[in-house]
């Protein structure tokens, strides 16, 4: 099984510095810090942790050749998950050859710690490295007085197979199913259509829009967040300080509304969404990876236009093959097949059919966790 956390995505100098330095004591390998405590997990001298730099992209990309079937978003996004706010990227040496990264972002004010585009060398599966390496990471941001909860992604497969492991220490908190079809982009059907496409009541967000409603404590918002908003398979609550984390991404998101007929939210937002949506793409093996997410129900007409409009968009910025994705609190299958009958789609068959996040909870370290605005969202770890 590949150990990969999310089906996901920190500003260090030019060559990886280790964080985590080994030294002999009798016959054991222990662990020395600066600040490491004597409970700490001993690993082998011949071992490091390390902070991941954009150097170190190669030696990353090489730890496995063959992954998510083509649709690795790691090879084109590497930038993005060792630089950035509350990023760190982390590699896991042996012998000097990296063989493990793992990948971490805080967001939520930084009182929650995002794993995500966790690897391990294949020849090293299943033998201890990889669970090693996670909980050095883990005790060194457990410590930290900030952090609440550690949060990641996982597919169905996943759950199948550890889930009821992961579930003695997280709890499930959403689950979004997905729908995947391929088409290719340079296809004429694509291009007349465009042309001829009218999206009324669709309108393109703002990063203002995305303020007012990521600030939003409305109960008028629960049909799209009844949880959590995901996108790109992250999780985010519903908070003003996840905005420009979720806006400024490499993979040229856009956010999609239809709008009610309702009365204005208090935080300047013109109207209540009746669906929103968010399209992001990156390149892989396989051609144009898109992913969709699209939040509320709405009526057929207004998912069909926010699923058409994307599509559209994919074949736009697609370079030959496109894989489009959907993620939705429920199946959205029979949509694409419909759109079928309009557009040259082909069924795509992915590993996985289910997107479920789940969250471990520290402990409550204020009165309100999730509104308080008082946190230091800087890293623990240098």
């Amino acid at each position: 099984m590949s150990l990969h956390y999310n089906v996901y995505r920190i500003c260090v100098s030019s060559i990886s510095q280790p964080l985590l330095k080994f030294h002999v004591t009798s016959r054991e390998h222990s662990l020395s810090t600066d600040a490491a405590d004597s409970d700490m997990e001993q690993i082998p001298s011949d071992e490091e942790v390390c902070v991941a730099s954009l150097a170190d992209r190669d030696s990353v990309v090489a730890i496995d050749d063959d992954v998510y079937s083509g649709l690795d978003y790691l090879p084109a996004t590497y930038p993005s998950l060792v630089e950035g706010p509350g990023v760190r990227g982390y590699l896991y040496k042996k012998g000097g050859r990296t063989i493990a990264f793992l990948h971490t972002q805080l967001v939520d004010g930084g009182r929650t710690l995002l794993y995500g585009a966790a690897r391990v060398a294949p020849e090293y599966r299943g033998s201890g490295v990889f669970g090693r390496f996670h909980r050095l990471i883990r005790s060194k941001y457990f410590r930290s007085p900030t952090i609440c909860y550690m949060t990641c992604t996982v597919s169905d497969i996943t759950m199948t197979t550890i889930g009821q492991k992961l579930l003695r220490a997280n709890r499930q908190v959403a689950e979004k199913k997905m729908a995947s079809v391929e088409l290719t982009s340079f296809d004429v059907s694509f291009k007349v259509c465009k042309t001829s496409t009218r999206f009324p009541g669709i309108r393109t967000l703002s990063t203002d829009d995305m303020t007012s409603i990521m600030s939003c404590e409305d109960s008028r918002l629960h049909h799209l967040f009844p949880e959590r908003i995901i996108l790109d398979l992250k999780p985010y609550r519903l908070m003003a300080a996840n905005v420009p984390l979720i806006t400024n991404t490499c993979t040229h998101r856009v956010f999609l509304a239809t709008d009610a007929k309702s009365p204005p939210l208090d935080t300047g937002l013109l109207s209540v969404p009746t669906v929103l949506s968010s399209g992001s793409y990156f390149t892989c093996s396989k051609g144009t990876r898109y992913i969709t997410d699209v939040f509320g129900e709405g009526s057929e007409e207004e998912l069909r236009a926010h699923i058409t409009w994307h599509l559209l968009r994919s074949a736009d910025v697609g370079n030959g093959n496109v894989v489009f994705s959907i993620f939705h609190t429920r199946g959205l299958d029979d949509f694409l097949t419909d759109l079928g009958k309009t557009f040259p789609l082909r069924k795509s068959s992915l590993s996985y059919e289910k997107l479920i996040v789940l969250e471990e909870e520290f402990c409550q370290r204020w009165n309100d966790p999730v509104t308080s605005s008082h946190v230091n969202s800087s890293h623990p770890i240098v």
